[in-house]
């Protein structure tokens, strides 16, 4: 080897570990990143016989020593609780959801990376692992994260459009827009900012009907929980 390859392969290693060293610095940097933000965790309770949502059903999200110990609420009408500002758990962390009428399930979690949709299926009949949330910690519909507080319509500069907003009490990513009450032909959207829609044609006052979902999917299903509709009136000129 002469001493010219001996010289260039040094350079390659120095070079091959200053560049080992960066890589580790931004995989570093993204660890600390994803490690140092919240998340949440959305528990769907459902029939496991018929596969509607069970209301009203106690969920406690904690460890074993302390069922508990991050939360005990009331499923809303949706059969849902969502648990909000989760960090990283380093640990396995338990579900425990009970109802009257039902058996009582507890299910184990990995420790939480990362937001996630967890599905709990109640058996009908009695007994299991039960959940001590009170009632008068029941999640209002508010906190399930989908009511219409407010709906703004505006002008859109091309003729015949109008730009819809909307205000919602939680998380949502997803609208359907119409000026029929049963939303006939209105198709689901991204929830954005402001929302273009296409009025009926001629002049006048229109009401405008507007409906927001949460849409999430996990394990091939695909679950929603969706608001009640909301409506204004807007006057096109």
């Amino acid at each position: 080897m002469t001493g010219a390859t001996k010289m260039n392969n040094k350079r390659n290693r120095i070079w091959s570990t200053c560049l080992l060293g960066a890589l580790m610095g931004v995989v570093s940097g993204s660890v600390f990143s994803m490690s140092s933000a919240e998340r949440w965790l959305e528990v769907h309770v459902l029939d496991k016989q018929s596969g509607d949502p069970v209301s009203d059903a106690a969920v406690c999200l904690g460890i074993t020593a302390r069922p508990d110990q991050f939360g005990a609420m009331r499923s809303d009408k949706n059969g849902v609780v969502r648990f909000e500002n989760l960090s990283q758990r380093p640990v396995a962390m338990l579900t425990t959801v009970s109802k009257s009428g039902f058996r009582g399930l507890q299910q184990r979690l990995e420790p939480l990376y990362q937001s996630r949709v967890l599905i709990i299926k109640l058996a009908s009949g009695g007994g299991g692992p039960q959940c001590d949330a009170q009632q008068a910690q029941a999640q209002g519909d508010s906190e399930s994260g989908l009511v219409i507080e407010r709906i703004s319509v505006k002008a859109d500069a091309m003729a015949g459009r109008v730009l819809v907003s909307v205000r919602v009490s939680g998380a949502a990513n997803q609208i359907r827009i119409s000026e029929k009450s049963d939303f006939d032909g209105a198709s689901w959207q991204k929830l954005e900012p402001a929302v273009v829609y296409t009025t009926s044609q001629g002049k006048g006052v229109k009401q405008i009907y507007v409906q927001v979902r949460r849409q999430a999917s996990t394990k091939g299903a695909s679950i929603e929980v969706v608001s009640e509709p909301g409506n204004t009136r807007y006057r096109v000129r």
